[in-house]
């Protein structure tokens, strides 16, 4: 038995020291390490996607109305969209009497000038022979007096531009018409100038 103590405790001795070998071991140990900041790679630039192709536009007539045609109206393409077999409310637009703005198209009985005032051909372009036009819409008041003008397009640009709106700012219209009252319109009206 008391060689049994003897080897037990010898064992014991020996298992610590093995430890305590191996902890001095690993403390000898060295770690070296390095940090090192990685910078995060660019994202590649997303190709931008292809533009998509219009529709072919409508060609529009070069004819170009003169002062005494009757207005034109502006297209909201609603037409595509109505069908006769739907029954529709009479009072889809609202109560007219009140400030709606309808365009030519959709009125029962377009605006129709009844005076025009006399238009002064600018004296710079008398002189130089040079003859254009300005595309204008017009807001038409229940009243039939030109409320606003936009000027859309101009040959030469600006040349006419101001000539015009003063001149069809003080033109008067018999109003435009719809359900039989006076309603307000826009409408499209083009002044050609031209030496004679």
């Amino acid at each position: 038995m008391l060689f049994g103590i003897f080897f037990v405790f010898n064992i014991v001795i020996l298992m610590n020291s093995e430890s305590s070998l191996l902890n001095q071991e690993k403390k000898q140990e060295n770690a070296n390490f390095e940090i090192a900041r990685i910078a995060k790679p660019k994202p590649e630039p997303k190709p931008k996607p292809k533009p998509k192709p219009e529709p072919a536009k409508a060609k529009k007539s070069t004819a170009a109305p003169s002062i005494s045609s009757s207005l034109s109206g502006i297209d909201t393409g609603l037409d595509a969209f109505m069908s006769s077999d739907l029954s529709m409310d009479d009072t889809l637009l609202g109560d007219v009497s009140k400030n709606v703005v309808m365009s030519e198209d959709s009125v029962d009985e377009a605006p129709k000038p009844t005076h025009r005032a006399a238009m002064e051909y600018p004296a710079k372009a008398r002189k130089s022979g040079i003859t254009g036009y300005v595309l204008m819409n017009l807001l038409v008041s229940k009243d039939g007096d030109v409320e606003k003008v936009k000027v859309l397009e101009s040959q030469p640009a600006g040349l006419f531009d101001e000539v015009a709106i003063a001149g069809v700012k003080e033109w008067k219209f018999k109003p435009a018409q719809y359900q039989g009252q006076p309603v307000k319109v826009w409408a499209k009206q083009k002044i050609s100038f031209n030496l004679q």
